[in-house]
């Protein structure tokens, strides 16, 4: 699927490996000769169970990412958890492997939300 996406900022720091993305913004950089950009779009839902609570169910994260290598690009949801039919933590794109491997901060407190302006994703990205 294509998408124009619209990252508020684009930093030139995206690296074959771990990266952390802040909420709405892009990392860029050059792997393998490849153009690649990768946006930290939206949280779409987070039921992670808080630090201080006793939950059933440990829950999960999804976030919604853009990834563009050479100006296609492809938009998806991956999750902090990964449950086959029901969630990914991983996708491979044009040759590239994209994971999600948390999301921070770490809920403390049930009811207390988390402002947008403290969440990162952390993302690893490997070429395939």
């Amino acid at each position: 699927m294509a998408f124009v996406n619209s990252c508020s900022k684009t930093g030139n720091r995206l690296k074959e490996g771990t990266v952390e993305l802040k909420l709405s913004e892009c990392e860029s950089g050059t792997i393998a000769g490849d153009n690649l950009k990768l946006c930290f779009n939206t949280v779409v839902s987070d039921s992670r169970c808080p630090t201080n609570v006793v939950c059933i169910w440990q829950g999960t994260a999804v976030g919604r990412f853009t990834f563009t290598k050479n100006n296609e690009s492809s938009t998806f949801d991956l999750s902090t958890l990964d449950q086959p039919a029901t969630y990914n933590k991983d996708t491979i794109l044009v040759g590239y492997k994209i994971e999600f491997v948390n999301l921070h901060p770490y809920p403390q407190n049930a009811g207390n939300s988390i402002p947008d302006s403290q969440r990162k994703a952390e993302i690893k990205i490997t070429k395939q």
